[in-house]
């Protein structure tokens, strides 16, 4: 069985949309759309100097060999990805 990249992709911005949004302190409907590799970037910049996070290097080459360059630095989310998003409401 081989890598499904989207299906990875999807995981992995859920877990990062997670991370940014626990550590702003706000819920991730509240957080604008980026991409996968900006999300990891910010991570590293929040919280690199503590031991709870691996090399950087290391962390952003394996995260662009397991989807590739093309996802990790692409903005769209999947349709799947975008359900889990509260609904808007249209107020007329």
């Amino acid at each position: 069985m081989s890598l499904d990249r989207k299906v990875a992709a999807e995981k992995i911005r859920s877990l990062l949309e997670g991370r940014v949004a626990r550590l702003l302190g706000c819920d991730i409907g509240d957080l604008h759309s980026m991409k996968i590799g900006s999300m990891a970037h910010f991570l590293f910049l929040m919280v690199g100097d503590s031991e709870v996070m691996p090399g950087f290097n290391t962390a952003m080459s394996t995260l662009r060999d397991l989807i590739g360059f093309e996802l990790m630095w692409s903005v769209d989310k999947t349709e799947e990805a975008k359900v889990e998003e509260a609904p808007k409401v249209v107020i007329n």
